[in-house]
């Protein structure tokens, strides 16, 4: 099997970032090595072994190790076990593996053979559920792996690496800052910079060695050292700003506390976030209270509801909130943390663009639609939804152009400072003053989309309504 392009769990690792510059990777079972040549013209040190292609290869240590769908084409499940077990062993930071799914509409069909199945090419395929496939990985190799993409998950050496995705998941929203004019502040931006930085991030100001010792050299050669730095940055900011600065830290740090809860993970390992809850919170055991209380939160329909319908940010239609991926650390954390737990549990797919989070079930759905920003109407591609009681995910692609939902009013999807939010407004005016909305089942397509804007001889041009000539 060849690839014009990276496999998913490769392209996955690269977009999460566990795939680094400087690490090393290793592609266990590589086939005829599609993704090691392309990790290599990217400038990463990869090389792969493959009983039928690339035999002579050494089986060597690497800091990545992907087993990408290798575990579906093993007969023997001893085997199977074995090289699950062997790739782990040469893991030194981060396993991949990814697997075939039940649901996948792309996956093969067969008659039953052992415990999975003979393909039309006569080819063997072990297909599971996600769930399954985190299930038998956890029982084999005794460390509970983390959820990348449907199919896909990471297993971590290391507490930090762990705790490092963790973090990644938690959407983050930082306030514009408004700097006031300040001739001190002005001469010695540069130096400054890095400290309003890091108060922005954490709503605090660092202590001994948050800083790099090369920047509190140079705050004491500019203006005197931090606290002298910290009283200019407070100068020609708002103290509005900084309340909204740490009602947002305080919100990620419920949501990060409140999915390590779920995962199971301890974050109290982490110096940084133990600084930051015990600033903003006074203790840690009061910030992990209110986390646990989140989480309980997070699974009741009415409080959902509620936070649903409080939410500043998101299209609010039937029973679900949908919200651009950009606008996720501005809806409430009870929904914060039902995004995180679907992500925790089942990951989310490359390219999502569009997140709905039902109020009603404990289910968020992630889709995929086609070039949100250079589109004004973007056609949906694909979407999964995890059902988190029932540990289910469900996939769907929309193949046919004709057939395919289309997305009117982006705006609503999206928070108040996207950079294109104006004019994503002005052509969703136009098109209402052309009565194009007036009867919304009508228009839910592609194909219905484009048969009202010949009827109505009107035509897009970029996010432009015009006449048509023709």
């Amino acid at each position: 099997m060849t690839r014009a392009a990276l496999s998913r769990p490769v392209a996955t690792a690269l977009a999460d970032g566990i795939i680094t510059a400087g690490a090393t990777v290793f592609d266990f079972g590589c086939g005829r090595g599609g993704d090691v040549e392309r990790l290599d013209h990217l400038g990463f040190a990869a090389t792969g072994w493959d009983p039928v292609h690339r035999p002579q290869v050494a089986r060597a240590p690497a800091d990545i190790v992907n087993l990408g769908y290798v575990v579906n084409v093993i007969e023997d499940p001893l085997e199977r076990r074995a090289a699950l077990a062997e790739a782990w062993s040469l893991s030194k930071r981060v396993l991949v593996v990814a697997g075939r799914t039940i649901g996948e509409d792309r996956a093969p069909a067969g008659i039953a053979h052992g415990d999975g199945l003979l393909t039309a090419r006569r080819t063997f395929q072990k297909l599971f559920t996600h769930t399954e496939l985190g299930d038998w990985i956890t029982d084999v190799l005794g460390v509970r792996p983390y959820a990348a993409a449907p199919g896909v998950f990471y297993v971590f050496r290391d507490d930090e690496d762990a705790l490092s995705f963790l973090r990644s998941r938690v959407a983050v929203y930082r306030p514009r800052v408004r700097i006031d004019p300040h001739d001190e502040f002005d001469a010695h931006r540069h130096v400054i910079q890095p400290l309003l930085d890091f108060m922005t991030q954490h709503g605090r100001s660092p202590r001994a060695k948050e800083l790099t010792d090369q920047q509190y050299e140079d705050l004491r050669g500019a203006v005197g050292g931090v606290a002298r730095a910290v009283r200019i940055i407070r100068s020609v900011t708002d103290e509005s700003f900084w309340e909204e600065v740490t009602v947002h830290r305080r919100n990620e740090l419920l949501v990060m506390l409140a999915l390590g809860r779920f995962r199971g993970v301890n974050l109290r390992s982490d110096p940084t976030t133990r600084l930051d809850v015990r600033q903003l919170f006074g203790s840690e055991d009061a910030a992990h209270g209110e986390a646990h209380r989140l989480l309980l939160a997070s699974s009741d329909p009415s409080i959902r509801y509620v936070n649903a319908l409080a939410s500043s940010v998101g299209r609010l239609s039937g029973t679900s909130l949908y919200v651009h991926t950009s606008a996720l650390a501005q809806i409430p954390p009870v929904l914060r943390v039902l995004d995180g737990c679907a992500r925790l549990l089942a990951g989310a797919s490359v390219g999502v663009n569009i997140v709905r989070l039902s109020f009603v079930k404990a289910e968020v759905e992630y889709r995929v639609y086609d070039d949100f920003d250079r589109h004004a109407h973007p056609e949906l591609l694909s979407s999964s939804t995890v059902a988190i009681g029932d540990l289910d995910v469900r996939w769907v692609r929309f193949s046919d152009p004709r057939t395919r939902p289309v997305l009117h009013r982006k705006e609503e999807f999206i928070g108040p400072d996207y950079p294109r939010r104006p004019l994503f407004a002005a052509l969703s005016r136009a098109e209402e003053r052309r009565g194009l909305y007036d009867d919304p089942g009508a228009i839910r397509t592609a194909g219905e989309w484009a048969a009202t804007l010949r009827s109505r001889r009107l035509k897009i041009s970029g996010h432009r309504l015009g006449v048509a000539t023709d």
